[in-house]
This record gives structure tokens, sequence and C-alpha cells, in this order.
């Protein structure tokens, strides 16, 4: 088999998302790279490998683990592509590392949630900067050199890694990178990438605040009518924000903007319709996934809603919109993050106050 891309594969950033992609492609053959901050993760794939359970199995890869203090390393190196797979609030100074001391010639990949490329083109420039978006992976780290799948692959019935270019148009480089990520699961080129991060930054504010300040799992997020409801509305809340600004979706959970609009306004049919919608993601899920959110609150992290509810209600605001849902969200998760507000189903109450 030839492989689609010739050289080493670096991924800065070894949580759940960089895991799982390092370790599918280590799998498939590739040189892999991960570069991290967790001393414990990096000593534990150094010794015994770096093990992706997902629920068609066990595989452990052998991927070549550095901490961060090594990156320097990255200037002797023969890298054919980097993915910036870090946390959103350590955007920065992860590009600007890779900016000093990757080879210039290696493309960056913005494997991220929200609107990070301009921020990483500022850093290593626009001319190599790509944006990947990964939709549907439902992933978390079960422990050191573990990182755990819960939804099935191919569930999506579509891409789940869309990988495009700033400007918009096709071309080789978006085409490697593309068929480098179908050996984690499917992947495409898209020629409109900027929609396709608003579809995915609507679709994790639906979901991953919610599920972090209620402590529950992402299929009873998404099944539950209680908090299907909070999601709807925050799904028109969003929309309505994306109109403004100029994105135009044509689906979102596979049904039009229109009927989250209709559903969040009190149309029954509607309502019904995504209601449904948001039972088909969880379909696709096994028991146990947990949003970002919730795993980062429970080890006590920052998260990164700021950068989702948060941005919504920022930008909602600057534009004299309403979004009070996400502005309720982002404000309780500061209040979870402080330790001033225990999460729990109780928290409901206070979201729809």
């Amino acid at each position: 088999m030839t492989l689609p891309v010739s050289g080493r594969v670096v991924l800065l950033g070894g949580g759940a998302v960089g895991s799982l992609v390092a370790g599918g492609l280590a799998t498939a053959g590739h040189d892999v790279v991960l570069i991290d901050g967790w001393p414990e993760h990096v000593r534990a794939i150094r010794a015994q490998g770096l093990t992706v359970d997902a629920p068609e199995g066990r595989q452990t890869a052998a991927v070549e683990a550095w901490d961060l203090g090594e990156a320097h390393r990255l200037r002797d190196l023969d890298v054919a592509v980097s993915f910036l797979t870090v946390k959103l609030y350590d955007t920065d100074w992860a590009a600007a590392l890779l900016a000093t001391w990757l080879p210039p010639t290696a493309p960056v990949v913005t494997l991220q949630n929200a609107l990070v490329e301009e921020r990483v083109a500022r850093a290593v420039g626009w001319g190599r900067t790509l944006g990947a978006i990964g939709a549907g992976l439902n992933v978390f780290m079960a422990g050191p050199g573990v990182v755990r799948r819960a939804g099935r692959r191919g569930a999506a019935g579509g891409a789940v890694f869309k990988v495009g270019e700033l400007h918009g148009r096709r071309t080789p480089r978006a085409e490697r990178i593309a068929a480098l990520l179908s050996a984690v699961d499917a992947s495409a080129v898209t020629t409109d990438l900027w929609t396709e991060r608003w579809a995915k930054l609507c679709a994790n504010t639906m979901t991953t605040g919610l599920s972090g300040l209620t402590g529950l799992s992402l299929i009873e997020v998404y099944t539950r009518v209680d908090t299907a409801g909070v999601a709807v509305q925050l799904a028109a809340e969003a929309i309505a924000l994306g109109a403004a600004l100029g994105f135009r979706l044509e689906t979102l959970f596979g049904i039009p903007p229109r009927v989250w609009c209709d559903a969040a306004a009190g149309n029954a049919a509607a309502l019904t319709t995504a209601l449904d919608a948001l039972a088909r993601q969880a379909a696709g899920m096994v028991e146990g996934g947990m949003s970002g959110t919730l795993q980062d609150l429970r080890k006590g992290r920052p998260t990164e809603v700021a950068f989702f509810n948060g941005f919504i209600a920022g930008e909602a605001e600057r534009l004299g919109l309403a979004a009070p849902t996400h502005a309720r969200i982002a404000a309780l998760i500061r209040e979870a993050e402080r330790g001033r507000l225990a999460i729990g189903p109780h928290t409901l109450e206070r979201i729809l106050r």
C-alpha cells in the first residue's frame, strides 16, 4: 500500500483527539510523533505504546512521544504535515512553538474546534495553514497512554474529517491530508471550510457545555427531553447569529436550520423532527461517552466553553442580538471552573431560569 504522505506526521497536543489520530495513523503504518505536556502520558506511550480503545476493538500503536521541552527536535525532521490538536486556549503559544521549530515547508493543520485558523495563520503563515474538522469522534482519555472512543467508525454516514484550504480551493495537499486521515475515519476535502467550521461550532455549543454542567453523558444529553429541549434552543440562537454573520448552513445534524428555529419557537412538528435528529446522534454511540467539557470539569481544568457558548454570546451582544441560553451556560461554566457551582442535573433549573 502506498501511503498518502511521505515523511513524519507530527501532532502537537496529545489529548483525546490528538491521541486518537496518532494511534490510527501509526497503526496504518505512518511514522508519528506526538508532542504533549502531560508527563505521565508521554512516559506511558514510551513504555507500552499508545492504546486506542474503540467499539471495534482495542489496538496499541507504536507512537514516538515527546515532551514539550523536546519540540526543538522538529527542526531536524522530514515533516510531511503537522496537526495542531491542543486545547483552544493553548492555540497561540502552540502555534508560536510550531512557527519556531517546524521546518518551513511543513503545512500546519488546525484539527481543533472553533474558529482558530486566522490565529494560527498569523503565527505560522497563511500559505501553510489548513483547517480540519473532526465531527462525531466522541473520544476521551481513559488514562495515560489510553484513549477511548465511544462513537463507532463510520457511524456518521459521511465524512468525519473535512480538510480545507483557507482560500477555499481544492488542492493536492488538501487531498493528501484527507487521504491520510482516512486511516482514522472517513475523510473528505471541503471547499467551504468556514461554513463547515460554523456548523461544527453550532453542534459543539448544543451539547458540550450542557453535558459539563449537568454531569450527563452525551447519550443522555441527546435523548433526554429536558436537555434536548435546551439543545434545540441553543441551536436556534447559534443559527440566528450565524445568519447575521453571513454563514448559510444547509443542515445541522441532518435537518435544515429553519426546523431548529421553528422548534425553538414552539412548532410541535418541528420539535419532533429536531428531537429525532438528536436521538439519531446517540444511536451511533456506546455508553460512557463524555463531552470534553465534562472531562475537563471533573479534572479541575479550564474548559473550552469560552470559545463555544461564550463566543456565541459575545458575538450576539456585539451585533445587538439575543443569545441568552448561550450566555447563561457560559456564565455557569465559569462558576463551575472556579469551584463555585457543583455540576449535576440540578443545574438545568439555573440554565432555564
